[in-house]
């Protein structure tokens, strides 16, 4: 998923900006990154001391304070760091061998801030991008629910792709409590019992015939550019997403899926079309508040338009996985038509994992 800013808005005061961004990048959110907390920390000490270097630095790219920053700056800094140039951060970095060291990689970055690098120059006009790919445990259970309800084939269709990961989702395997599982038995990426709380049993009659997405700004996972893209975009001291992305990534390396270029209205208008014989599914994770307004109604309007025609031979469905209104976790939300009767199938962390019962 692409992440929009504001381009052009005029810039507040240096503190109360830290204090924002540390709300972005931490408490939004279902886990927390302890080494990027601590950076956040030092960031606003530096500021509030009188230490300009940030507000330079962000000076020289074409954004604004509400562009997502601190996921820019320190993914750029990421960035930097896995492709080599950074070799002072090796020692301070958090890695599947160490904690790392927030107060000497600060130091450090003080050093890079002052003398950017290009690549970190680049990764700051870039819209921060992700593809959690623990959200696929969440919606593996939503098409389940919808596969058993209409006994059909899905054709998949996704807005807000990124790279494709959860395109992907029948490519991992799933098991829960109760013995039964879904998906590719023999996948590199696994969703064990544990991710999944009491309740919820997998049918294992979804099958996806047909996929397709479409992202502003795709992803091309199947490149080293693209994967390591999406790796600077994960908290490096969250050493279960890590490997989660990485799996997918050896997933898909294997397997190709069609993510075209757009933006999300026009082509929902022409790829959400119901087909017979099958159940055309319309999914979406932790993307809809990024949305503009007027994009927000024009899908809709296409979804309820769609829905209305549905039959029982054409199904139409929209599957969600979004925050839920008290935004302290994502519900698993399915919509099928012609009932047209939304509900909430389970609830997920905003990472994923742990999926559970309503």
């Amino acid at each position: 998923m692409t992440y929009l800013g504001e381009p052009g808005r005029k810039r507040r005061e240096s503190a109360h900006d830290l204090l924002v961004w540390q709300r972005l990048g931490t408490t939004a959110t279902s886990s927390k990154s302890p080494f990027y907390d601590r950076l956040f920390e030092l960031c606003i000490a530096d500021n509030a001391a009188g230490n300009n270097d940030i507000e330079e630095l962000l000076e020289r790219t074409p954004m604004s304070y509400d562009a997502a920053v601190g996921l820019r700056l320190f993914a750029g800094v990421q960035r930097c760091w896995l492709a080599g140039i950074a070799p002072d951060l090796d020692a301070v970095w958090p890695t599947a061998m160490q904690s790392g060291d927030a107060d000497r990689a600060y130091k450090i970055m003080q050093t890079m801030f002052r003398d950017p690098p290009e690549l970190l120059l680049d990764w700051l006009t870039r819209d921060p991008q992700t593809n959690e790919v623990g959200r696929s445990a969440g919606l593996a259970i939503g098409l389940d629910a919808i596969a058993h309800e209409t006994g059909l084939p899905i054709r998949l269709r996704e807005i807000g792709s990124s790279g494709g990961l959860n395109l992907r989702l029948d490519r991992y395997a799933y098991a829960e409590g109760t013995g039964n599982s879904w998906g590719n038995v023999h996948s590199d990426l696994r969703f064990e019992p544990d991710a999944f709380g009491p309740g919820l049993q997998f049918r294992g009659c979804a099958e996806i015939v047909e996929r397709r997405g479409c992202d502003l700004n795709p992803i091309d996972v199947t490149t080293e550019a693209g994967a390591l893209q999406l790796q600077s975009y994960v908290w490096p001291d969250q050493h279960v997403r890590i490997d989660r992305l990485r799996a997918a990534l050896r997933v898909a390396s294997e397997f190709p899926v069609t993510i075209d270029q757009s933006s999300a209205a026009p082509w929902v208008d022409t790829h959400f079309v119901s087909k017979p014989g099958f159940v055309t599914v319309l999914m979406h994770s932790i993307m809809w508040q990024y949305l503009p307004e007027y994009e927000q109604i024009a899908i809709r309007a296409v979804i309820d338009q769609r829905g209305a025609n549905a039959s029982a031979d054409a199904p139409m469905a929209w599957l969600t996985l979004e925050p839920a209104p008290e935004m302290v976790q994502a519900n698993v939300t399915v919509t099928t038509w012609p009932v047209g009767e939304a509900r909430v199938v389970a609830t997920a962390g905003f990472h994923g994992p742990p999926v559970n019962s309503c």
